[in-house]
């Protein structure tokens, strides 16, 4: 099934696109994305974040650099985050990133 931006472009379109306009602004970084991202379907914020040069994870870690925290967060995953000193941001502040 193909995957479409909120704008009805092709998602993989768009991240070839995003790759070469925008800089690698999470470089290094190991992203982890828990909730529903406004303007992303399925898996669409996490191929944003690795379009600007993050790592994505599925789980929260002693490694995970950062925790984007979307509506319908999972509280598994914020408490993880909190006992690893894990920083985090808000969906629309991660908009920002990407």
């Amino acid at each position: 099934m193909k995957e479409y931006t909120h704008d009805g472009e092709p998602l993989t379109k768009a991240l070839q696109r995003l790759r070469h306009e925008r800089p690698a602004t999470l470089a290094g970084l190991a992203v982890c994305i828990t909730g529903i991202v406004p303007g992303f379907k399925g898996y669409g914020a996490e191929h944003a974040a690795q379009a600007a040069g993050a790592r994505t994870t599925k789980n929260v870690s002693s490694l995970t650099s950062l925790l984007v925290i979307g509506q319908n967060a999972g509280r598994d995953k914020l408490n993880r985050a909190e006992a690893y000193g894990t920083p985090t941001i808000t969906a629309r502040e991660f908009l920002a990133y990407v």
